[in-house]
């Protein structure tokens, strides 16, 4: 069953829709998950995120079309993934916390204030460029799997990529965070 088909039959109800998204896709979320989660929690919690995440399209399925099915199940499973270890984060002891990192205080405080900025940043690009910048930089796909994925050729995927990263960068420095030499 093609794409198309099965966002119809999930939209319309039809559990053969759901059954079809879970055979085709429940490896590809799940990997999402799991690169997310797996060095904080088990390999149970990857299995139930990846439910998670179906009954949640299956609840709500109006924003699926066939053209954006798959970015929009790698960033529901990312979404799911990060929101899970923020929790289990908030009741991490601060003892723990300073261990995982090896007590490097100070560049421990820099990763995190560079990967919020870096996530305001993304937060002000237009979807097309976040999710170039997000299929390739933070799924790791080659240029060739982001262009496969978003239907384009491998050479606007490159235009579109260093347009994307031009933009970024000019948002970055535009808040000090990246500085032209």
């Amino acid at each position: 069953m093609n794409d198309k088909e099965t966002v119809r039959l999930l939209k319309n109800g039809n559990v053969k829709g759901l059954e079809s998204l879970i055979d085709k896709y429940a490896a590809y979320a799940g990997t999402v998950i799991r690169r997310i989660v797996l060095p904080v929690l088990s390999e149970s919690d990857v299995e139930e995120l990846t439910a998670d995440v179906f009954t949640a399209l299956w609840r709500n399925p109006k924003m699926l079309t066939a053209e954006n099915l798959r970015p929009y199940l790698a960033a529901a499973a990312r979404n799911a993934a990060l929101s899970r270890i923020r929790a289990v984060k908030e009741w991490q002891p601060l003892e723990d916390e300073f261990i995982a990192f090896g007590g490097d205080i100070e560049n421990e405080t820099d990763r995190r204030l560079l990967a919020e900025a870096l996530s305001e940043a993304m937060d002000q690009l237009e979807d097309s460029d976040r999710e170039i910048l997000a299929s390739t930089y933070y799924y790791c796909r080659t240029l060739k799997e982001t262009a496969e994925e978003l239907g384009i050729t491998e050479n606007a995927a490159k235009t579109r990529l260093f347009r994307a990263r031009a933009r970024l960068k000019k948002i970055l420095t535009e808040r000090g965070i990246v500085y032209e030499d």
